[in-house]
């Protein structure tokens, strides 16, 4: 099962995740959004990334989603108070604006989650090419996607060489804090470094030519990714159809 999520056509599963977020947005409440979260985790045990998948899902999209409701339920003034503390105050409004606001937050973000882990980088720049988009938009996009995940290796690396050089990198947060100002340096100036380096290799590559660029990464659309995205398509507009003009 896995093989399968993880070979489908990148498209295939764009049009998934598209219609399970306009079901987020065009769905009233908040149970069905917080039951996608169940369905992406569903969809990650199914691709063998569960424990991947949670690990990222807790480090990012739970925090954010903690810290709104934290200050959107007991900072922010709301009528129909039902509990009060000195100046904390817990309304059902704001409770439900809270539930609300991240609800589809962890709908969407949770989703997000699995379909990067599921789907390739560079599956997903085979695809925008073989739907003849502009090869420069597909390098921004691509460069912006890994931008992080570059971002963070680098820094990694730079705090291990400072670590060896008998820096203190770990302990107290105000240690942290001390020690990660002097990396701003080195990590600012090898990103650039980097681009400079990434200029002159797709340069060497004939990035400018006007040629169509033969691919190396053997995707295709199969019959299956042609009536899966079908199906999420009709699914996606008909629910638009249903809350928009019933």
């Amino acid at each position: 099962m896995s093989k399968f999520i993880k070979e489908l056509y990148p498209t295939t599963k764009v049009w998934l995740i598209l219609g399970l977020i306009v079901c987020t947005v065009f769905t009233p409440g908040y149970l069905f959004q917080y039951s996608l979260f169940g369905v992406a985790v569903v969809l990650a045990l199914c691709s063998g990334i569960l424990p991947k998948f949670l690990s990222l899902f807790f480090k990012s999209i739970f925090i954010i989603c903690l810290f709104i409701f934290v200050i959107q339920t007991f900072f922010v003034y709301h009528d129909h108070v039902i509990w009060q503390w000195g100046w904390l105050r817990l309304s059902n409004t704001g409770l439900q604006t809270s539930y609300l606001m991240t609800s589809k937050i962890v709908a969407i973000g949770a989703l997000l989650i699995w379909f990067f882990q599921v789907t390739e980088v560079k599956a997903i720049a085979a695809a925008m090419q073989n739907a003849g988009w502009n090869k420069k938009l597909v390098f921004v996009i691509l460069s912006t996607m890994q931008l992080i995940p570059q971002m963070t290796a680098l820094t990694t690396t730079i705090a291990d060489a400072q670590k060896s050089r008998g820096v203190e990198t770990e302990g107290s947060m105000w240690q942290r804090i001390k020690s990660f100002i002097p990396m701003l340096g080195p990590v600012v100036l090898t990103s650039i470094e980097q681009n400079e380096e990434r200029v002159l290799t797709l340069e060497s590559r004939a990035f400018a030519s006007h040629l169509r660029p033969t691919l190396m990464i053997p995707v295709k659309k199969t019959r299956v990714d042609r009536i899966l995205s079908v199906i999420f398509v009709l699914g996606a507009i008909g629910l638009f159809y249903w809350r928009v003009f019933k």
